[in-house]
């Protein structure tokens, strides 16, 4: 008699699940975050949270590479930079006996045929007070520049009008204002025409520029441009170059640009082949693989710290579940005793654990888009919509449930359903 019972229970185990099981499971497990509110709710919301605040990280974190992006790459057009040193340089260096880059420098790359335009830059100084009568600003960057500044930066004017060519051989003492200097230094207006103090020396506001948002904020949205004969004369100091953002004559150009640019500078340091360059050049794209080094784990480990509150919604579900198998212990000897098989149960329970999970999931991505959303206006830089995020949050609240439901609905399974019957 032992025989036959062994072999039935065997057969019961090894039915196939169809998807009407499938279907039946997930219906039971409506049923039952229906009849238990408060229960279900609260598996819910523990995994909303932990979900929203994984979903929100990455949103913003997204965002937050973008912002850097528009910001190191200021157009759409690829350009590189040319300076004495570079500040993402690796390894050890020594920049004591490197020649400062110099106007001649300038006008030997940009007449090369590669070359569409030419910017010079000063703006490795320290922020400068700005005045106008008792009005002061809070401190500001001073750029010196040439006319090309508007091309690599594409920054609009609100008013006024930018320094001229003129202005800039004969170095007169004109700037144009950041929009939040201006409003500063002139909450009233007009400041276009009137004559602010920069460290201590008189200047006059041809322009304004229109809002600007740097992702580097404060200093970097309180500054003054003025032509770089002029910062050299008021501002230079002894240990200070300028540096050249050159923009290739077509993007296709770009290699062929930097190589020509290489080999002119070598060739006016008198530098003898095999001679390593005294001077760097450094493209957007290295910045933001230099910038990406920094970020990335920084992103990373956010991200990890922030997923922690997943394997704490799962703990929560394993609680739950443990506690619900064992209320519906007798539910289980009845549906076991009129032909479940182990497998039946086990689904049954795994699939109402995912299923309360999932709409966790759901919801907390919802919320941490919304708080992504937020987060993006008020601190300035794009939200973005991480689609492929957005999957692997559902998936993986999903996989929390059927993790840690799966012992509670193993020994579901396993009960014996006589003494399931007998539990009161």
């Amino acid at each position: 008699m032992n025989e036959p019972h062994r072999s039935a229970a065997a057969g019961r185990f090894r039915k196939r699940l169809t998807l009407d099981h499938m279907l039946e499971g997930v219906r039971l497990a409506l049923d039952t975050l229906v009849e238990h509110r408060m229960r279900s709710g609260l598996v819910i919301l523990g995994v909303a949270i932990a979900v929203a605040t994984s979903m929100g990280m990455v949103s913003i974190l997204s965002g937050l590479s973008q912002k850097i992006s528009d910001d190191i790459k200021g157009g759409d057009a690829p350009i590189f930079s040319v300076s004495r040193f570079s500040a993402i340089q690796e390894g050890e260096r020594d920049d004591r006996y490197r020649p400062k880059l110099t106007e001649l420098d300038a006008e030997a790359i940009k007449a090369l045929p590669e070359v569409g335009d030419l910017e010079i830059r000063y703006d490795q100084g320290e922020g400068r007070a700005v005045e106008n009568g008792a009005k002061e600003a809070r401190l500001i960057f001073t750029i010196g520049t040439n006319l090309a500044f508007q091309e690599i930066q594409r920054v609009d004017l609100s008013e006024g009008r930018f320094f001229t060519g003129g202005e800039l051989a004969a170095a007169r003492p004109v700037c144009v204002l950041a929009e939040a200097t201006a409003k500063d230094v002139f909450p009233g207006g007009g400041a276009v025409g009137s004559r602010v103090r920069i460290s201590g020396q008189e200047w006059e506001v041809v322009g304004v520029f229109a809002k600007y948002d740097s992702l580097f904020g404060g200093l970097f949205e309180n500054f003054a441009v003025v032509p770089y004969t002029s910062y050299e004369r008021r501002f230079l100091s002894r240990w200070e170059s300028m540096r050249f953002n050159v923009f290739p004559r077509t993007p296709s150009q770009l290699e062929d640009a930097i190589g020509a640019t290489r080999a002119v500078l070598r060739a006016r340091h008198h530098l003898a082949p095999g001679e390593a360059d005294d001077f760097s050049i450094v493209t957007a794209d290295a910045a933001l693989e230099f910038t990406k080094k920094i970020t990335g784990p920084i992103g990373l480990v956010l991200v990890v710290i922030s997923s922690i509150g997943l394997m704490v919604g799962g703990i929560g579900v394993l609680i739950i579940m443990l506690v619900s198998v064992t209320e519906r212990t007798r539910e289980i000897g009845v549906r076991k005793s009129i032909g479940a098989s182990r497998r039946e149960v086990l689904w049954q329970f795994l699939i109402e654990a995912g299923v309360l999970t999932t709409i966790g999931g759901v919801i907390g991505v919802g919320v941490g888009l919304l708080l992504a959303r937020g987060a993006a206006q008020a601190m300035g830089f794009p939200f973005l919509l991480p689609l492929g995020w957005i999957g692997i949050a559902v998936g993986v609240s999903a996989g929390i449930g059927l993790v840690f439901g799966l012992y509670p609905a193993n020994r579901a399974a396993r009960l014996d359903p006589i003494a399931a019957l007998r539990h009161e």
